[in-house]
């Protein structure tokens, strides 16, 4: 890219630039940070990437956070560290089976477990309905999307 430009040659640069840093590997990252938060979606290679190795890597204290799909967490693995004290608690709005089946899971004092509503909200139930009408009416760019729904 041009100098000046504002853009970098790798996308992965321009994502650093308004985060503040670079990303890195998911190691690196679990070994860092006070708190994780999954984002993203469930498919091959991110089922169980959040496993009984990664949460092993965390800082004592840290807390991880899924808000993202279940299966990305291996709830056994979580249980666990949070059983043990290794990491300090634990938030997730997502199971790999829901309801959630883990009785044990959901009674840790360090635990925090939701049912999955995001999509409750009065905000996403409104934009659900505009891609909604945007996608009948053939309309996706009005809504800034990318391609037809």
């Amino acid at each position: 890219m041009p100098a000046g430009s504002g853009k970098s040659s790798r996308p992965d640069e321009d994502v650093d630039r308004r985060r503040g840093g670079p990303a890195g590997p998911v190691e690196a990252l679990m070994q860092q940070a006070d708190s994780v938060t999954i984002e993203g979606p469930l498919d091959a290679s991110t089922r169980g990437l959040i496993g009984t190795d990664a949460i092993a890597r965390m800082q004592p204290g840290s807390f991880l956070i899924n808000t993202a799909r279940g299966g990305i967490v291996d709830e056994q693995a979580l249980k666990d560290a949070l059983a043990a004290g290794r990491i300090g608690g634990a938030a997730l709005d997502v199971f790999a089976v829901e309801p959630p089946v883990d009785p044990e899971l959901l009674r840790l004092p360090n635990f925090f477990g939701t049912p999955h509503i995001g999509g409750g909200t009065s905000e996403a139930v409104l934009a659900m309905g505009r891609a909604a009408i945007a996608g009948y009416a053939g309309d996706s760019a009005s809504l800034g999307m990318t391609s037809k729904i």
